[in-house]
């Protein structure tokens, strides 16, 4: 076991940023999460998570076994994208049926990489709890209960005039547990809302945006830039998922550098989601060795290969050789860079009159 996990914290010990392979991805979305999880379940508390609505067995250890298991989901993805756009070039999948396939494997890294950055916001405010670590989480699983069994039960009720007779109990006695439970101060409570009246079990808890929001103050300037630049693609993913004829085009074109970009922040993310569960579950995680492990990840911004400098070579929209001559970042970390053009052409583009772009807005030429 030692052997294995000496082998998993060298490859970030040795290895440089800018080598982006299955060395990088495969540890921190399937072996590491795997660990983690199977030192904190058995087969039996995973079957009675599945049954126990009420939220009394466990919580702590099922919050982190619940989060691996969705960094494993995004590293099923990441696989499913490797094996299927092998086989097209960029210029293939952005035609025909390549098109299609190309738009399926960005909707799937857009959706691995809103559920990362909502996970990782998620666990950043977990990690900050001290005190009655059970307590809260048990009192998170039950506002989640109570409002996914008030979700069911009025959309059946509205579409089907059925009333569901599990739901009405499951409500009635979760909301009863509630008010046994004393908690303070907990982050994600909206204010105002009151988890003993229906018209307020929707809006019971903070929007993701908000929780966003109160963190990224706190957070170390590079986890600030990693979070600030991904909500960007995060704000995006509606309108790819949902798009409408007429409506304006968000889709990739660099499909390889650009989805690979997608599954790279998932990694960078996931890399600090397990070093969160890692605080979180310090007293109840039983194995020390994944814990050290976790610790000397060192991964906290984008590998090289997606960071830009002043002095780099890159091409603009694909179309124009620059050089980048300034770098700015908001205060949330968001970054853009001011260019000067290498080859400026008459008659070109309108677009070429901008001297600043987004970091998604230009790729790395080589030296």
């Amino acid at each position: 076991m030692k052997k294995v996990l000496y082998w998993l914290t060298g490859i970030f010990k040795k290895r440089k940023l800018s080598d982006i392979e299955e060395d990088f991805f495969r540890p921190i979305l399937f072996q590491f999460p795997n660990l983690l999880k199977e030192s904190v379940s058995s087969e039996e508390d995973i079957n009675n998570w599945g049954k126990d609505y009420l939220s009394k067995n466990r919580s702590v250890e099922k919050y982190i076994h619940d989060a691996c298991e969705a960094l494993q989901i995004c590293g099923i993805s990441y696989t499913k994208y490797k094996k299927e756009l092998g086989a097209y070039s960029d210029n293939e999948l952005n035609q025909k049926t390549g098109k299609v396939v190309g738009k399926n494997s960005e909707i799937e890294a857009r959706l691995a990489l809103r559920r990362t950055l909502e996970l990782f916001v998620e666990s950043w405010h977990f990690k900050e709890i001290i005190a009655d670590k059970e307590k809260v989480f048990r009192h998170f699983f039950l506002i989640k209960n109570l409002k996914a069994f008030h979700s069911r039960k009025s959309n059946v009720e509205e579409f089907y005039n059925f009333i569901l007779d599990f739901d009405t109990k499951a409500i009635s006695e979760i909301r009863t547990e509630l008010d046994s439970l004393s908690v303070q101060n907990i982050f994600y409570l909206a204010n105002g809302k009151d988890f003993k009246k229906d018209g307020g079990v929707k809006d019971l808890t903070k929007s993701f945006f908000k929780l966003l929001k109160e963190a990224m103050p706190k957070m170390p300037d590079g986890q600030r830039e990693m979070v600030g630049g991904s909500y960007q693609l995060y704000a995006e993913t509606s309108e790819v998922v949902h798009g409408y004829s007429g409506g304006p085009i968000f889709n990739l074109r660099n499909y390889h550098q650009e989805i690979g970009s997608l599954y790279a922040r998932v990694a960078v993310l996931a890399s600090n989601i397990l070093k969160h569960l890692a605080i979180i579950g310090d007293n109840h995680i039983g194995n020390n060795d994944i814990k050290e492990a976790i610790n000397g990840l060192k991964t906290e911004s984008l590998p090289q290969s997606f960071l830009f400098s002043v002095g780099d070579k890159v091409l603009v929209l694909k179309q124009i050789k620059a050089e980048i001559v300034e770098v700015s970042a908001s205060k949330y970390g968001c970054k853009k860079y001011k260019v000067k053009y290498d080859d400026k052409r008459e008659n070109w583009s309108w677009s070429f009159n901008r001297e600043w772009f987004l970091l998604k807005e230009i790729s790395k030429l080589p030296n």
